[in-house]
C-alpha cells in the first residue's frame, strides 16, 4: 500500500507540474557554453525588484503620506524603529543597484546590437522597463520630501498647470494644481502601480529572450547546474557591491541637501535629482518651457526606440570595432553628462551639457547609420 507521502506528490504533480516545470525551464533546458556573466542581468533585475518590493512594504508601515510629514516620518523611521536605518539604506542602495544594472543592460544591447532582427522586441521591452523604471525612481524621489524633491515636485506640478487642453487636465489630476491637498498620496499609489508594472515587464522580457535564443546545435550544456552556479556567483557579487553600498556609502549620487527638511520659503540652491535621473533632466532642460522639456526627452528616447532602423548593419552580423569604440565613448559622454548636470549651474557647466547632449544625439542619428552601414560591407 502506498504511502500518504506518495499518493500526495503525484496528486500535487497532476494538479500543479512543479516538476514538470523545473525539467523543462532548469535542469533539463539547453544553453550554449560560456554565457557571460553579464547574461543573469535580468534575472538580477528582478531579484532587485523583489528585495525593493518587500522592503517598501515594510516602510510603508511607518511612511506618513502627507506634505510636511512624509520627511519626519522618514527620520522616525531611521531614528526609532528598530533597525529601520538598515532598512531604509536597503531600499535607497536598492534603487541605485537596479538603475545600474537597467543602464548596463541597456548598453550591453547597445554595444551588441541586439536589438537586430529577432531581438527587437526584446529591446523595446527594455526600453519600457527604463521608462517605467525613470518613472517609480522619480515617484520615490519626490516622496522623500526632503529639501530637493519637495521643490522639485512642486516645480513639476507648477509646469503641468502651465499645460493647455488635454495635457493639462492630466497633469491637474495627477499633481492636484501647484499646492493640491494629497499630492504625496497619489505620489504613493502611482509609485506601487509602476513597480507592478515593472514586475510585468520583467517577465515579459526574461521570456521575450528565452524565444529568441539562438538554438544550440553544439555542446550544449544545462541551466541547473551548469548555469545556476553562476548565477549564484552573480548574486554574491552584486550582494556584495550592495552592502559596501549600505554600509559606506548609502547617499551615493544624492543630493545631500534633500536630507534635510523642506521649507515653503527657502529654495535649495542646486535642485539636482539623484544621479540615475541626472541625463533626463539634463535632456529635459535643453529646450525652453514645459512643452519645450517634454519634446526634449521624447527625443531623447526616440532615437532609442528608432535604433534598430537607424543601424545599417544585418541581423547576427557582429558589430566592428569602430562601432564598438564609439558606444564606449557613448557611456562616457552619458556618464560626463549626468557630473555635469550634477555640478553647481554655471556658464561652463551649462555649456557642456549641450555639448554632451548634441554627441548623444549625433552617435544614433550620425554616427550610428554611418558606422554599422560602412563596416557592414
Amino acid at each position: 500500500m502506498a504511502t500518504p507521502q506518495a499518493q500526495f506528490i503525484p496528486w500535487l504533480e497532476s494538479r500543479l507540474p512543479f516538476c514538470a516545470a523545473w525539467r523543462t525551464h532548469v535542469s533539463e533546458y539547453q544553453t550554449a557554453r560560456d554565457q557571460p556573466y553579464l547574461a543573469t542581468l535580468p534575472s538580477l533585475i528582478l531579484g532587485t525588484l523583489i528585495f525593493l518590493a518587500l522592503s517598501g512594504a515594510v516602510l510603508s508601515l511607518f511612511y506618513v503620506a502627507a506634505e510636511g510629514a512624509a520627511f519626519h516620518s522618514i527620520q522616525f523611521i531611521i531614528r526609532s524603529v528598530n533597525f529601520g536605518w538598515l532598512l531604509q539604506s536597503f531600499h535607497t542602495t536598492g534603487t541605485t543597484m537596479l538603475f545600474a544594472a537597467v543602464y548596463l543592460l541597456l548598453f550591453r544591447a547597445i554595444l551588441g546590437s541586439s536589438y537586430k532582427g529577432q531581438g527587437d522586441l526584446v529591446w523595446f521591452l527594455e526600453l519600457k522597463l527604463f521608462i517605467l523604471l525613470l518613472l517609480t525612481g522619480y515617484l520615490g524621489y519626490v516622496l522623500a520630501d526632503g529639501a530637493t524633491s519637495y521643490w522639485s515636485l512642486h516645480n513639476a506640478a507648477l509646469a503641468g498647470a502651465r499645460l493647455n487642453s488635454f495635457p493639462g487636465a492630466i497633469a491637474d489630476w495627477i499633481f492636484g494644481g501647484p499646492a493640491g491637498p494629497g499630492t504625496l498620496a497619489r505620489m504613493v499609489v502611482f509609485h506601487v502601480v509602476l513597480a507592478l508594472l515593472l514586475f510585468t515587464v520583467i517577465g515579459a522580457l526574461i521570456i521575450a529572450k528565452r524565444a529568441v535564443a539562438v538554438p544550440v546545435t553544439r555542446k550544449p550544456v544545462a541551466l541547473h547546474p551548469y548555469y545556476t552556479g553562476q548565477y549564484f556567483a552573480a548574486f554574491v557579487v552584486f550582494a556584495l557591491i550592495f552592502a559596501i553600498l549600505v554600509f559606506f556609502a548609502p547617499h551615493l549620487g544624492e543630493n545631500h541637501l534633500n536630507l534635510a527638511a523642506a521649507s515653503p520659503l527657502v529654495v535649495p540652491a542646486v535642485l539636482t535629482p539623484p544621479w540615475y535621473l541626472l541625463p533626463i533632466d539634463a535632456i529635459s532642460g535643453i529646450l525652453p518651457g514645459t512643452l519645450g522639456g517634454i519634446i526634449a526627452v521624447i527625443a531623447g528616447l526616440a532615437v532609442l526606440y528608432a535604433l534598430p532602423w537607424l543601424d545599417r548593419s544585418k541581423p547576427g552580423v557582429s558589430t566592428g570595432l569602430l562601432y564598438k569604440f564609439l558606444v564606449f565613448i557613448l557611456a562616457l559622454d552619458v556618464i560626463a553628462l549626468a557630473l555635469a548636470a550634477a555640478a553647481p549651474p554655471s556658464i561652463i557647466t551649462g555649456i557642456l551639457i549641450k555639448l554632451f547632449i548634441a554627441w548623444y544625439f549625433l552617435h544614433f542619428l550620425v554616427l550610428t547609420p554611418l558606422t554599422s552601414a560602412t563596416e557592414a560591407k
